[in-house]
């Protein structure tokens, strides 16, 4: 019999099977991960758009509304602008309009899956509304950040 350094058939569907094994459970996990920094970087920005707003409160005794972002005391140049909103890949962001009670919203594009908000009612709580467009890790997320207050 010859001796050859081969794989056999069996080994290398093992192998395949087991790559596939992990990437399984690896692909969720990493889907988590991203949408967690995204809802992260959304907070972020969330939060600096209602500390804003208190400072346009304290100048002029009422909240920017979404027109009127513009004479907000904030840096989003890192922001693209179009029609008084700034957004980026995963979210636009936008202030109060005159109908609602959010001082500052974030909305999850494309799709509008969901959307996380601060409320005039309550500076230190922030919220997030999922519509059914939502995937189950972007529910669970935003369930958790509604429960917990941080993700």
């Amino acid at each position: 019999m010859k001796n050859t350094k081969a794989f056999t058939l069996i080994e290398l569907l093992v192998v395949v099977l087991i790559i596939g094994i992990l990437a399984a459970v690896a692909l969720p996990q990493y889907q988590k991960a991203v949408e967690k920094a995204h809802m992260t970087e959304a907070i972020i920005i969330v939060r600096k758009l209602t500390e804003a707003q208190e400072r346009f409160f304290l100048a002029n005794g009422r909240y920017a509304q979404e027109s009127e972002m513009d004479a907000l005391d904030i840096d989003l140049d890192f922001l693209p602008k179009s029609s008084g909103r700034f957004y980026n890949n995963y979210f636009t962001y936008t202030c109060k309009s005159t109908s609602t009670t959010e001082l500052a919203l974030a909305q999850r594009q494309p799709g509008n899956r969901y959307y996380i908000t601060i409320r005039d009612s309550d500076l230190s709580k922030i919220r997030c509304s999922v519509y059914s467009g939502a995937s189950d890790i972007q529910r669970k997320l935003c369930n958790q950040l509604d429960a917990k207050g941080t993700l």
